[in-house]
């Protein structure tokens, strides 16, 4: 702990609709409020034409994945990286109103809707 806050590497899991927007800078503001070390797969490794491997190994470098969602649901890429972190026991958290919240599983919603509606956090209670 540095400062209050964890020195863990922190992925930071979001939707494509928000990059590079007001409200990523205002997640991102809010995380560092909990980890020093947050990588913001965007603005780090940029965009990868690849697909989803790039990320997925920066989950697998990572210590723990901060998700956000977006219309209270994540959508087919949150979803594949919150279930690749799950499976890897990694701890899972979501922003929510600036406080995170313990993540213990990912639920598909609606398979057809990729961007916003795919999937649903489950959360510890």
């Amino acid at each position: 702990m540095e400062n209050g806050k964890s020195n863990l590497r922190c992925y930071y899991a979001h939707s494509k609709m928000i990059y590079d927007t007001d409200q990523e800078q205002k997640e991102i503001d809010a995380i560092k409020k909990f980890y020093n070390n947050v990588i913001c797969p965007n603005r780090d490794i940029g965009n990868c034409s690849k697909g989803m491997k790039a990320y997925i190994n920066l989950i697998d470098w990572a210590e723990v994945v901060v998700a956000s969602e977006y219309d209270a649901h994540v959508g087919c890429g949150v979803y594949t990286e919150i279930k690749h972190a799950l499976d890897q026991d990694l701890p899972v958290m979501c922003l929510r109103n600036g406080d995170l919240h313990n993540v213990v599983a990912v639920k598909m919603d609606n398979p057809l809707d990729l961007k916003v509606g795919y999937a649903k956090l489950v959360f510890e209670e």
